[in-house]
């Protein structure tokens, strides 16, 4: 087998599922893998990362500048004013994926050169010039544009700078520092996610909140208006009633006028729709109250975002919460309720919100016909503890552990972000408080919150309609 082509293949192929994975940049077609004696490329901008030990070898992935700008979705066109600043947003981004890259593909070499030491990534703009190093090289073509894949190696042995252990160590430390800027990468991306979210939802509750509330008050006016016609309507057609008794028996042109009116009354059933009528206007009269404290909600939502922290009911953020699936749960399932008297809470009720609204949307996919979803509140001498409970399926114990990690999700693909969980173990945590999730495989699940009386939560400034709407 020829190791350059076979070295070449798996850099390329765990370059592809690197840039889906971090930028969801996904791969379209690849060329045939060439073998040269030597680096060669058009391309403006390349980032390479080294090894030596038993070997020595390198790394390249070579792009056009456009194309690394568009692999971290920067949209704006690249002009002489902006070069420097997105240069060095695409250089940290691709050296850092680089680093990742090689970290995984390394692997396949070291299969064969053990003792191999990692270098750090290096930057290269412009035209390069390299010694006769036999290179593998392919072109993966991907929705930011095509980016070319060398692979280098030198099968002249060189002389080891360190021992075995120190480059074992090296290695070890390498990936250590990987696997924290994994970490650091997906917890951006989370509070990314949740910042522009929550802005855009802040924003749409609002004017949801305003558009319907106009309306509304021209319904409930009007509504006001007909119950007063309808008791009108009502008394007069009392005193036709009496009218029409006392010409009973009486001789004179209007006995037929009578008896046609008798008869319209007993085809309409004129009673029934006086009373119908009546009972419409109640129903009506319910609807519209339940639109209200729809709106309401809306509106508490969206001024609680824009005032950060403040003292809470938490027993009407839940109701809020509820209220938000009451009509949308499967069918014959409910929504139990059991409150205590809570103290006032310092917190951001529209982020206290929206984790209890994740939690009864998770509770509310997880049951079947005639389901339950139980939540509660008590308080101790320290902390307000919430719960939310389910009788569905429950979560297989090897999910469990997994639960919050950001894009962890055991839905089907297309389905769930994986965020919803990890932005609520943040905001809890934000908090101050804790969250924890127990669940028996069959047997439903159960959620629970803790949160701290005495709140040290860090304050936030209040975010200004100017930057939710920017």
């Amino acid at each position: 087998m020829n190791k350059i082509i076979d070295y070449t293949r798996t850099f390329s192929e765990v370059t592809s599922q690197t840039l889906v994975d971090m930028f969801g940049v996904e791969t379209t077609s690849q060329s045939e893998i060439e073998e040269s004696s030597s680096v060669e490329t058009d391309r403006s901008f390349i980032v390479s990362l080294y090894y030596t030990g038993s070997v020595y070898g390198e790394y390249l992935l070579a792009l056009d500048e456009s194309t690394a700008a568009g692999i971290i979705g920067l949209d704006s066109e690249i002009t002489d004013e902006n070069r420097d600043e997105v240069r060095e947003e695409f250089c940290d981004a691709l050296s850092e994926t680089l680093n990742t890259i090689v970290g995984e593909s390394i692997v396949h070499v070291q299969e064969t050169h053990p003792k191999l030491t990692l270098t750090a990534p290096r930057i290269i703009f412009g035209k390069i010039k390299y010694p006769q190093f036999k290179t593998g090289r392919t072109v993966i073509q991907t929705d930011a544009g095509p980016i070319e894949c060398h692979f280098c190696l030198d099968l002249m042995r060189l002389d080891l700078a360190t021992s075995y252990d120190e480059a074992m160590e090296t290695i070890l430390g390498v990936n250590e520092q990987l696997k924290a800027a994994n970490r650091n990468l997906a917890e951006q991306q989370a509070q990314l996610v949740h910042t522009e979210r929550m802005a855009s939802v802040g924003i749409l509750a609002s004017g949801v909140a305003h558009e319907i509330n106009n309306p509304l008050f021209f319904v409930d006016a009007n509504l006001t208006a007909l119950t007063d016609y309808v008791s009108t309507i009502e008394s007069v057609m009392g005193l036709y009633e009496q009218l029409k008794d006392s010409l009973e028996g009486c001789s004179g042109t209007w006995n037929k006028q009578l008896d046609s009116i008798r008869e319209e009354t007993d085809e309409q059933d004129l009673e029934f729709v006086m009373e119908d009528t009546k009972q419409l206007m109640s129903e009506t009269r319910q609807g519209i109250g339940r639109i209200r404290e729809i709106v309401q909600s809306l509106k508490d939502f969206s001024q609680a975002e824009r005032v950060g922290s403040a003292e809470a009911d938490v027993n009407v953020i839940i109701e809020n919460s509820c209220g938000l699936f009451a009509n949308d749960l499967p069918e014959g399932c409910v929504i139990e309720k059991h409150f205590d008297d809570l103290p006032k809470l310092v917190c951001n009720a529209a982020e206290i919100g929206q984790v209890l609204a994740t939690l009864i949307l998770n509770a509310k996919q997880a049951i079947a016909k005639d389901g339950c979803i139980v939540v509660t509140s008590r308080a101790t001498k320290s902390d307000v503890i919430l719960t939310v409970e389910d009788n569905g399926d429950g979560i297989p114990d090897e999910h469990i552990e997994h639960i919050f990690e950001p894009f962890y999700s055991t839905k089907p693909e297309g389905e769930g972000s994986g965020l919803g969980l990890s932005i609520a173990y943040g905001l809890v945590h934000k908090h101050n408080g804790s969250i924890s999730i127990t669940s028996e495989n069959g047997a439903g699940t159960k959620a629970t919150i803790t949160l701290p009386i005495a709140s040290t939560m860090t304050q936030q400034e209040p975010v200004s309609t100017a930057n939710m709407e920017s």
